[in-house]
C-alpha cells in the first residue's frame, strides 16, 4: 500500500520484494507504527477512526522476531467489499495518529488494549466485553 510507505514513523514489512508491483499484489500489507504498541494502534484506529485491523504475531513468531517486532505487527486486508475510502480513512488515521497522537486514553484489559472509561452504546449483539480491542461501532452519543 503506496500511501502507508510515504507515511514518516511507518514501515510496511515484506518478505520477498514484488517483481511488477503494479500486478503481483495482493489485498494484504503488514505494517508497523514506530513508538507505539501493535494492539494499542490496532484499538486506536478501531475507536477513533472506525478501521478494523489485526494485531499480533499472526502465527509467525520466528518471523516477527526476524524482522525485529517481537511483539506483533499490524496486517491490514482488503477484499471485494473494500472500498476507496476504506483505505482513505486508515491512512487518515494513521497520519493523525503521527501527528497528533491518541485522542483518548487506553489501558490493557484482558490482555487487549482498549479504551478507558468507554462511554459509548454498543448495541445487544456487540457488548463490550473485556479484550475487544475498542472494537464498538463508531457511534458518538
Amino acid at each position: 500500500m503506496a500511501g502507508l510507505q510515504e507515511i514518516d514513523g511507518v514501515t510496511v514489512h515484506q518478505i520477498f520484494r514484488d517483481t511488477n508491483p503494479e500486478t503481483d499484489t495482493i489485498g494484504v500489507v503488514n505494517f508497523s507504527v514506530e513508538g507505539y504498541d501493535a494492539g494499542l494502534v490496532a484499538a486506536y484506529l478501531s475507536a477513533e477512526h472506525g478501521v478494523g485491523l489485526r494485531d499480533g504475531r499472526f502465527c509467525a513468531h520466528p518471523l516477527l522476531k526476524r524482522l525485529g517486532l517481537p511483539s506483533g505487527s499490524l496486517r491490514a486486508s482488503f477484499g471485494v467489499g473494500s472500498r476507496l475510502e476504506d483505505a482513505e480513512r486508515l491512512l487518515a488515521g494513521i497520519r493523525a495518529l503521527r501527528s497528533n497522537g491518541l485522542g483518548w486514553d487506553y489501558v490493557v484489559d484482558a490482555g487487549r488494549w482498549v479504551p478507558a472509561n468507554d462511554f459509548r452504546t454498543y448495541p445487544h449483539w456487540a457488548p463490550n466485553t473485556p479484550g475487544t480491542a475498542g472494537a464498538a461501532p463508531c457511534i458518538d452519543d
